[in-house]
């Protein structure tokens, strides 16, 4: 069986294609070229593993379909640009991807955000939020960033598109992703504090998940466990940021100062709407707690494994 990797030089990409390849799947990567001079370290690691890593100017239904691939993940996500930046990242190019695969008659995994979710009309700050019945209302969802809007975009693409892929589609909406390849400008932020031994303290939970949590549940989808479904992929841990802190502090044996800097979360109000804080802002306004009702039963890798599994793999620096 072929897994396709649409965006799969990243976070999640090289641990998605881990777990593929344990799982004896022949992987293939997808990116445009000059991503392996952007994150060398993230490609050298797939191609240890045998990944196959092809690199393209322009991604096109055509090239995607010749890869003949049975499942076609997109793993394309961007957080700061304009509005038409987003849209071509979460919604554009996934459109060559829907073509590619329904002439396959492949199945696609579409890996959306929390995000797209938005605000749910009736769900006060700090509720709890399962997966809606009807996709994404615009009578019960309000988006407040371009990330947001974006995201719900890509997933009502794919929805409406269901029929012309034969059912065979699943959408995944992870949480703040935390362990090894963790190269995002949140985590080289975490490795900062800890060198400096301060734990910011936000007074709200964030809606974190393992990422190799995301993967697993990736690979399941794959296997058509959760056709037609989209799910909230959020571990029942909601720590504060200063836990994440102070338990890397408890795995190092450094003593770290906490600082409260919750009054901080009013200046998110003021960031525009396609900078990374918008969608922060949105989240922790929110602070809601997302569950699955396709999930339910499911172990989850504590906080303990997140930052372990971090340290672990950034002990060689945390560039991509």
């Amino acid at each position: 069986m072929v897994d396709v990797l649409v965006g799969g030089l990243g976070f999640l990409g090289v641990n998605i294609a881990r777990v593929l390849v344990e799982r004896g799947r022949k992987v293939v990567v997808v990116g445009r070229r000059g991503s392996e001079v952007r994150r060398p370290r993230i490609t050298r690691a797939l191609r240890e593993l045998g990944v196959d890593v092809r690199l393209f100017d322009g991604i096109e239904a055509s090239k995607l379909e010749d890869l003949g691939g049975d499942n076609y993940y997109y793993l394309v996500g961007v957080i700061a640009g304009g509005y038409e930046v987003q849209r071509w990242a979460h919604v554009g190019l996934l459109e060559e991807v829907v073509e590619a695969v329904s002439r396959l008659g492949s199945r696609l995994i579409y890996v959306s955000s929390i995000g797209a979710i938005g605000e749910v009309v009736g769900v006060k700050p700090g509720g709890e939020v399962y997966e809606e019945e009807e996709h994404l209302s615009p009578l019960r969802h309000r988006h407040h960033s371009y990330h947001e809007v974006t995201k719900a975009e890509g997933e009502r693409l794919i929805v409406s598109r269901g029929s012309q892929l034969g059912g065979k589609w699943c959408i995944i909406r992870p949480g703040l992703l935390v362990g090894p390849w963790g190269y995002h400008l949140e985590w080289k932020l975490y490795k900062l504090l800890l060198d400096l031994r301060i734990a910011p303290k936000l007074g709200r939970g964030l809606p974190v998940v393992h990422v190799l949590d995301v993967a697993e549940v990736a690979f399941e989808a794959s296997e058509g466990v959760y056709d037609g479904l989209w799910l909230n992929v959020v571990s029942p841990y909601y720590p504060d940021f200063s836990d994440l802190v102070l338990e890397g502090c408890r795995q190092l044996s450094k003593r770290c100062l906490v600082v409260p800097v919750g009054w901080t979360l009013a200046l998110g109000a003021l960031a525009p709407k396609g900078s990374p804080m918008a969608l922060t802002w949105s989240l922790l306004r929110l602070n809601y707690r997302y569950l699955s009702r396709h999930l339910k039963g499911r172990r989850w890798r504590d906080v303990e494994a997140m930052v372990r599994d971090f340290l672990e793999w950034a002990k060689g620096g945390v560039e991509p």
